[in-house]
């Protein structure tokens, strides 16, 4: 029976000037929902639980878009480029997933904050939307050099040439009680954002108590003072003095 790894996927081939060596592209995984780099698109099991200072005792299992997930044994060499979405499970015996039309999670990457999807070809502008970028920001493949590649919005994107990339040269655009708050960061603790509204004339105090709001309004928990969040283009919150019960 074949593996998810043994299926027929083509080689990245990008072109280059004569002459020239194609930097490699940036590889990632996300294991229990935590983000690490890896050396390259191709490793044992072993070699990727070792990089993420996993203990012997588990073993890596890919994380489908199914209710059965495909367990490796340690020797088992893994081609990211078939999915970099994984979790450690107890050692047990290799289960190969056996559902034809399982597809494997693809978490895209950028500014060590990534999404998952199902869907391995996207453009620059599904790839922004997906990352919870503005439209404005400027997307780059990461490769392992000092130069990346701008990906145009109608570029075509193909998870299996690499799912790493920075932004650059955009804002995010955030709501604190309905009122405009503008960040250079994608990354920023609950006191963060609140100390930005504040600056940008938001009517609160940082001893105040913020709350995500989902789409439909509804509040979320309250977010710590030290908790870190990935910000996207259009997040919400309400911040509130702690004796409001509103």
């Amino acid at each position: 029976m074949s593996t998810p790894d043994s299926q027929d996927t083509p080689d990245r081939k990008v072109p280059t000037a004569p002459g020239k060596i194609q930097p490699l592209p940036k590889w990632a995984v996300v294991v229990d929902d935590a983000l690490f780099p890896m050396p390259r698109d191709k490793m044992t099991a072993r070699d990727i639980l070792d990089q993420i200072g996993a203990p012997s005792d588990v073993v890596l299992q890919r994380d489908y878009n199914s209710p059965i997930d495909h367990t490796y044994g340690d020797d088992e060499e893994i081609d990211l480029r078939g999915g970099n979405v994984f979790r450690i499970v107890p050692r047990c015996a290799p289960v190969p997933c056996t559902v034809p039309d399982a597809q494997p999670k693809l978490a895209f990457v950028a500014d060590d904050a990534w999404e998952v999807t199902v869907i391995p070809d996207q453009t620059g502008h599904s790839l922004k939307r997906l990352l919870g970028l503005p439209d404005h920001a400027k997307l780059f493949r990461d490769f392992e050099s000092p130069i990346d590649e701008p990906i145009a919005d109608d570029e075509k994107v193909h998870f299996r040439d690499g799912p790493v990339f920075t932004a650059k040269g955009y804002t995010l655009t955030i709501k604190v009680n309905n009122n405009n708050v503008i960040t250079d960061k994608r990354r920023l603790s609950g006191l963060g954002i609140k100390e930005a509204a504040i600056a940008q004339g938001v009517s609160i105090k940082t001893d105040f108590v913020l709350y995500p709001l989902d789409k439909d309004g509804n509040l979320g928990a309250a977010i710590p003072d030290d908790k870190v969040l990935v910000l996207h283009e259009g997040d919400a919150f309400r911040c509130v003095s702690a004796d409001d019960n509103s």
